[in-house]
C-alpha cells in the first residue's frame, strides 16, 4: 500500500539552472500544459484538462499555494514540479511529494562551448551568505567583489558576525565603529571590500550563535520583568524572596542566581508492624 502511495506523489525535479531539469519534466508528458508557480490561479486551474498532464515550473519562486496543493489533490499522479533547489519548497508542498534530483550536468554550458568555444563562463553575482564570504576572502579582484556586495546587499550586522570569524578583527574596526549605518550604504561596501585584499583560500568558518540569557526569563517568572535584572540582584539579598525563589525555580536556575539549592526531602519509609498473630 505504501509503495502504491509512493508511485502516486507528485515528482519535484530539483537542479541548478542548466541542468535540464524542465526538459525531463516535459519529456514525462505527450503534451504537458506548462504554469508558473507564481502565476497560479484557482479558478484558470479548474479548466485545465487532465489527460494532458501538468508542469509548474520555479516553485522557488513566490510559488501560489493553495493553487498549487488544490492542483496536487486533484491531479495527483499527472502533476510534475521544478525547482533550483529543496529547501526553497513550502513545507506543505514538500510533505506531498517526492524528490528528484536533475544531475549535475550543465547542458547549457556544453552546448555554449560547442557553439562558441572562446566565450567565457557566465559568471551570477547573485550568491547566498556563506558563497559570498567565501568570495570576498579568496578573490583579489575587489571591484568585483564590491559589485557583489552591492547587488547581494547583505545586512551589516550579519556580515560583521560573518568576517569577524574568518579575519582579525582590527581590519573591521573602523568600518564597524565608524562607517557602519552613519554613511550610505554604498560607501559602507566600498570600505569594506577594499579593506582586505584576498588570497584566503580554505573554507569560511560560520558564526557560532550565542546562547540566550536566562535572567529574563527567570525575571518574569518571579513577577518581574524581563529587563529587570538589577531588581533581581537587590531583591536576592532578602532572605524571605531567596526562599520564595527557591520554590519558584529548580535547582538549576538556583545555582544560577547563586541561592543554593533546594532542600531534598527525605522520604520516609513507612513501616508497618506485623505480628505472627496476623497470620494465625
Amino acid at each position: 500500500m505504501i509503495k502504491n502511495m509512493n508511485k502516486e506523489r507528485t515528482i519535484i525535479i530539483t537542479g541548478k539552472i542548466g541542468t535540464g531539469k524542465s526538459q525531463k519534466a516535459l519529456e514525462m508528458f505527450q503534451d504537458p500544459i506548462v504554469i508558473y508557480a507564481n502565476e497560479m490561479n484557482i479558478g484558470d486551474v479548474r479548466s485545465i484538462d487532465k489527460d494532458r498532464g501538468i508542469v509548474i515550473e520555479d516553485i522557488h519562486y513566490k510559488p501560489k499555494k493553495d493553487a498549487i496543493l488544490y492542483v496536487l489533490r486533484n491531479y495527483r499522479g499527472d502533476v510534475v514540479i521544478t525547482s533550483l533547489n529543496q529547501k526553497s519548497v513550502p513545507s506543505e508542498i514538500k510533505n506531498m511529494c517526492k524528490f528528484k534530483r536533475a544531475g549535475s550536468i550543465q547542458y547549457i554550458q556544453n552546448m555554449i562551448r560547442e557553439v562558441a568555444p572562446r566565450s567565457e563562463e557566465p559568471f551570477s553575482l547573485e550568491r547566498d551568505m556563506f558563497s559570498l564570504i567565501r568570495e570576498y576572502l579568496k578573490h583579489s579582484d575587489r571591484d568585483l567583489i564590491v559589485k557583489m556586495l552591492k547587488i547581494n546587499s547583505p545586512a551589516d550586522t550579519q556580515i560583521m558576525s560573518w568576517l569577524v570569524e574568518n579575519m582579525h578583527p582590527n581590519r573591521l574596526l573602523f568600518v564597524d565603529g565608524v562607517v557602519k549605518r552613519r554613511w550610505s550604504k554604498d560607501y559602507f561596501y566600498e570600505m569594506l571590500g577594499y579593506n582586505f585584499g584576498g588570497r584566503q583560500f580554505g573554507s569560511p568558518k560560520m558564526p557560532i550563535r550565542k546562547s540566550y540569557s536566562k535572567i529574563p526569563n527567570i525575571c518574569r517568572r518571579l513577577g518581574l520583568k524581563g529587563g529587570e535584572e538589577r531588581l533581581l540582584k537587590q531583591l536576592l539579598q532578602d532572605e524571605e524572596f531567596c526562599n520564595h525563589a527557591k520554590k519558584k525555580l529548580n535547582n538549576a536556575e538556583c545555582r544560577l542566581l547563586g541561592i543554593g539549592e533546594k532542600k531534598k526531602r527525605k522520604s520516609r519509609k513507612r513501616i508497618i508492624k506485623t505480628s505472627l498473630e496476623k497470620w494465625m
